[in-house]
């Protein structure tokens, strides 16, 4: 049976604002944005345009079972936070990451940032082990190859994406290795004033997340639930990610909560199809959480999110 490095922990939460979540080899990623047009020419296969490669997202999941790739996108739709966890390897503590455990889940079921305290404890970190340990027992879903040793997660743009208070901007004709550090540096430097949607906290970036890696080569796996019920899967997110604590009774929002949802949502991108797609299914504000519960389990199944394992 396979093993995994269980000193997992917590690392970030990647925001994307729209569109799709890149994972990959950071030198592969950047080149395509120092060619251009990254979005259109590479990113996204807008109407078909490209022969002989399916529309949508490039590498999406679905696509490239049993390959190996350099990257794969995670669409869930829109608005996001990804929580990333990692782990460190041995005798390389902070400096190369020997695994990555990708929440999907946590980004389709809490469209924010805030947690409760016990997503960070190592109760968490228990059940999450043991999700991943349940996954390894099957095949990798496909490889993904960094030739670089690098990783990068970017949203779907024709350039990294990030904000901050002090203008900086990334000097994408220098050569590639150069425009990792200058990535890595900002990543990395607390002073700049990062302007993260919805957080307080502006000695981090939330937009991006790159680091380097102990190995070339990482296996992906679905990871799921450990019970394939509603139920469960229910109460494992409204435990660690929501802090539900009656799912099944129905809710009481206020006039002041609505109006805040409407113009939250008035915000969005693709507003005026949210709104249309939500009249059309009947959408009840006041259900109880169970059946937001459902409808994730309806499109996407009991998936939890995928597990990076260094080769």
């Amino acid at each position: 049976m396979k093993s995994h490095n269980k000193k997992l922990q917590w690392h970030t939460n990647v925001h994307i604002y729209g569109l799709s979540l890149a994972i990959g080899d950071a030198h592969f990623l950047i080149d395509k944005i120092k060619a251009g047009d990254a979005y259109t020419e590479y990113f996204y296969n807008i109407d078909g345009e490209r022969e002989g490669e399916p529309e949508g997202f490039v590498n999406e999941v679905d696509n490239i079972i049993g390959k190996t790739v350099s990257c794969f996108t995670l669409n869930n739709g829109g608005l996001g936070w990804y929580p990333v966890f990692d782990s460190y390897a041995k005798g390389k503590e902070y400096l190369e990451i020997d695994g990555y455990y990708i929440d999907h889940g946590g980004a389709t079921t809490t469209p924010y940032f805030q947690r409760p305290e016990c997503f960070f404890e190592k109760e968490h970190i228990k059940v999450i082990n043991n999700l991943i340990e349940k996954s390894l027992e099957n095949k990798p879903l496909f490889t993904l190859s960094f030739p670089s040793k690098k990783i990068l997660f970017m949203e779907t743009k024709d350039q990294v994406q990030f904000y901050t208070e002090k203008e900086i901007k990334v000097d994408y004709s220098k050569p590639t290795n150069k425009v990792f550090d200058q990535l890595l540096d900002i990543y990395n430097n607390e002073n700049l004033g990062f302007i993260n949607a919805d957080i307080p906290t502006s000695e981090y970036c939330y937009d991006f997340h790159i680091d380097n890696l102990s190995s070339d080569k990482f296996e992906v796996y679905k990871v799921e639930s450990l019970v394939k019920e509603v139920d469960w899967y229910a109460a494992y997110y409204a435990k660690y990610h929501t802090n539900s604590k009656d799912i099944y009774k129905r809710k009481k929002t206020s006039e002041e909560q609505r109006k805040w949802i409407e113009e939250w949502r008035s915000q969005q991108p693709l507003a005026k199809e949210m709104k249309e797609i939500l009249e059309l299914s009947n959408y009840d504000p006041d259900a109880p959480e169970i059946e937001s519960f459902k409808t994730n389990v309806d499109l996407y199944g009991f998936l939890h999110g995928y597990y990076l394992k260094a080769v």
